[in-house]
């Protein structure tokens, strides 16, 4: 009677862990989201002033834009460095005009790594033809990117 009921206990344990085990892989399945990411622009960073390593990219998940500074991303640290799209190109941006007609992204968090910053949702890119970080105390062009 007893080996019965060890029996019993053990097919329905497994069972119950079988059941389990296909529920949590489910409810896996049904919260897993696919976030599709666009890239709509990227570059690598020209000297205006200051130099900088790495390589950035504007990407748009779930019709919100982002620009995003990957992991290599080096520069000098500065004072006051902000990122900003301009309408200038990057060949005709000067330390002094650099906000003229810009838009402000973000003040950078650091001056080395991956780092992401939300562009506003009433930002349209198509006005914009570079993408630059800049001292705006002292009014130093720090580094620049067409949108290519």
């Amino acid at each position: 009677m007893l080996k019965q009921l060890v029996a019993a206990s053990l097919a329905l344990f497994a069972t119950v862990t079988l059941a389990l085990s296909a529920n949590a892989e489910k409810s896996e399945t049904d919260t897993a989201t696919t976030t599709e990411i666009n890239v709509l622009h990227s570059g690598d960073w020209t000297n205006l002033g200051y130099n900088a390593k790495g390589t950035w990219r504007i990407v748009e998940e779930d019709g919100q834009k982002f620009v995003e500074l990957d992991d290599d991303f080096r520069t000098r640290s500065g004072p006051d460095l902000k990122l900003f799209l301009t309408p200038a190109s990057v060949d005709s941006v000067t330390g002094r005009t650099a906000t003229d007609g810009a838009v402000r992204v973000a003040e950078l968090d650091s001056n080395r790594g991956a780092q992401r910053y939300a562009i506003d949702s009433d930002i349209d890119l198509s006005n914009y033809q570079s993408i630059i970080i800049h001292c705006e105390r002292f009014s130093k062009l720090w580094v620049g990117s067409s949108l290519e």
